[in-house]
């Protein structure tokens, strides 16, 4: 049963990697495999939280399966797990909002969000991973509080949005909504720092929800 699982957590992970790599390369190459479409955003993918959600949770997938691998493990170090939940947290985010608060601003063209590289950045990448991370991940113990490092890439992304934004205004002086990708600022700066303390509280509890969840299923799989 070790081993089974053991196989099928590298598996995934290394699955997971290859998901964002073939994204990423599509993007960059403008490979088109489904509807021969433009992208949706013309500003660089690496700016957008998609972008950086996805290329640090494949990078984090690839670690874990490497740690596995060598050591012959199936149980990640603590400093591995905490960076690896941290970012399941941020591309459970992208999934959420692609889905709940970006396709409903699309209306019936919804479905353009996961045609060709989006497939794979918007639902393939973010599902592997947390159906890897949900149902085969074993139990590390971290503190509560710890999840609190789920915070930090939120702020980091902040910083890169904020100045995307106002380093590209419009010529009258109202930010572009070109930049302004998720339209954070379009009803002014105190509703970007609601949606801030918003995105802070949701990383954060996603953290602690994927930490109940990890202590819960691996407590039922030990009395199996």
């Amino acid at each position: 049963m070790k081993q089974k699982r053991f196989n099928i957590t590298s598996i995934l992970e290394l699955i997971t990697f290859v998901s964002m790599l073939f994204a990423l390369i599509a993007i960059f190459t403008d490979f088109r495999f489904m509807a021969d479409l433009p992208r949706l955003a013309s500003i660089p993918f690496l700016t957008t939280y998609t972008g950086l959600s996805n290329l640090f949770i494949g990078v984090v997938c690839l670690l874990c399966a490497l740690y596995r691998i060598i050591y012959k493990v199936d149980k990640i170090p603590k400093w591995l797990f905490i960076i690896k939940i941290v970012f399941i947290s941020q591309i459970t985010i992208t999934f959420f909002i692609t889905a709940l608060y970006l396709s409903p601003q699309l209306g019936a063209d919804w479905w353009m969000l996961y045609n060709n590289a989006g497939l794979f950045n918007h639902l393939i990448t973010p599902v592997l991973a947390m159906v890897t991370f949900l149902f085969f991940e074993k139990k590390v113990d971290i503190k509560w509080y710890e999840c609190f490092y789920s915070i930090i890439p939120i702020v980091l992304y902040a910083v890169i949005y904020i100045t995307n934004v106002f380093t590209h205004l419009n010529p009258d002086g109202t930010t572009s909504t070109t930049y302004d990708i998720y339209g954070f600022f379009r009803f002014g700066g105190g509703f970007f720092i609601l949606f801030l303390v918003g995105f802070f509280a949701l990383a954060f509890g996603i953290c602690i929800l994927y930490r109940l969840e990890n202590i819960a299923i691996n407590k039922r799989k030990d009395n199996e």
